[in-house]
């Protein structure tokens, strides 16, 4: 999601932006129907939704963590789906750090990348600042069909993979994330 934003804001504001980095998500749009990828998101939503943490006190994460073995598999994923919840302090009961409900019911939207292109813009949508983009080799966020559209709206892009990590990259292969982030920023 914060990818898309991240994108949408360079499209629509580039004077605002002096340079960009974002991590396995491209500038199209997704659906359940005809993208196993979107499919898993959408699937981990409801995964979430299920859960219901309201009036479940004594409910720790180790219990969530537990309930979505049965739909997350993959553990870096599942402990990555966990850092959106906290304790109330006040109540002692988890709670979603994310707006869940609002994720939710715009999911479609979420999914989208309408930017309004036929409206009268001052500009061309294209941001002509540095992009990087940061590809997990496992994931089919960005593929081969999507090069086009993200050339056209970043023209001066660069694409880099990590191997074996999926959509979730920065969960995944933390360290190899940071090391190109941090090489790509300090040059």
């Amino acid at each position: 999601m914060g990818g898309k934003v991240a994108q949408a804001v360079a499209l629509l504001y580039p004077k605002l932006v002096s340079g960009l980095c974002i991590i396995d998500i491209a500038p199209v749009e997704y659906t359940p129907e005809n993208d196993g990828s979107w499919r898993a998101v959408k699937l981990i939503i409801d995964a979430l939704v299920s859960l219901d943490l309201d009036g479940r006190p004594g409910v720790t994460k180790k219990d969530i963590d537990l309930d979505l073995r049965k739909t997350v598999e993959d553990p870096a994923l599942r402990s990555f789906v966990l850092t959106n919840i906290d304790m109330d302090r006040s109540t002692g009961v988890l709670r979603w750090k994310i707006n869940l409900d609002a994720i939710t019911n715009q999911l479609d939207i979420i999914a989208g990348f309408d930017l309004g292109e036929n409206s009268n813009f001052e500009h061309p949508l294209q941001y002509e600042g540095d992009t990087f983009f940061i590809n997990g080799g496992a994931s089919r966020f960005v593929r081969s069909v999507h090069m086009k559209t993200i050339a056209d709206y970043f023209p001066n892009h660069m694409l880099t993979t990590i191997r074996g990590a999926g959509h979730w990259v920065h969960a995944e292969a933390p360290d190899a994330t940071l090391a190109l982030l941090k090489k790509y920023l300090d040059r």
